[in-house]
């Protein structure tokens, strides 16, 4: 299904410090291959769920409930590492749905697994470490992106993720960019017409 060069390549811009062969070994050594349907969860709210997952192949969202209502906080694609933090850390039910948006290959880590690696490689601990940190990085520049107006944000996710476009409903692109469905397809109209907002 997946491709590993690209794999490895999505998988190397996931982190501030390099993807050596060394880690890029005991990351696919130490994982297990799972395959999800379009509209599967990977981890479902409630769940407890202390596993590390990376996509190898696909996209996902990982969204909230909030009064009823789904609210999109991220996507991850090709190279993304996922977990329910809750699960992960607190070991207590998930807060977030992760779900599956188109078919996707994903790697499970087990968490007594993941923390053994954590334990024994100072280098896999690193490059760990610089996932988080570019994580820590991209949530800044989305909080800067969301206060600018509606049609730079579509623009900027048109830009930086065009594949969501093609994989990924409406609607959670709208919640995602703090708009309703109506706004981003008149925003979508007018940019295709060269209009402006």
């Amino acid at each position: 299904m997946s491709n590993m060069p690209d794999f490895r390549t999505a998988l190397e811009e996931e982190s501030d410090f390099p993807l050596t062969d060394n880690i890029y070994k005991t990351i696919t050594d130490n994982a297990e291959t799972l395959t999800f349907r379009k509209g599967e969860s990977v981890v479902g709210i409630g769940s407890v769920d202390p596993d590390i997952y990376i996509i190898k192949q696909g996209i996902v969202r990982g969204y909230m409930i909030n009064d009823g209502v789904e609210m999109n906080i991220y996507f991850g694609m090709d190279g993304t590492l996922l977990a329910s933090m809750q699960g992960y850390s607190r070991g207590e039910p998930s807060i977030i749905c992760i779900e599956v948006c188109c078919p996707t290959e994903v790697l499970r880590i087990r968490k007594p697994v993941f923390d053994r690696l954590m334990e024994e490689s100072n280098e896999f601990c690193r490059w760990v470490s610089g996932v988080f940190s570019r994580r820590s990085c991209f949530d800044e520049l989305k909080a800067k992106v969301m206060n600018g107006n509606a049609k730079w944000r579509y623009e900027w996710l048109e830009k930086c993720r065009p594949e969501l476009f093609d994989n990924v409903p409406l609607k959670a692109i709208a919640s995602y960019l703090k708009m309703t469905e109506v706004h981003v397809s008149r925003i979508r109209k007018k940019i295709v017409q060269g209009g402006k907002s």
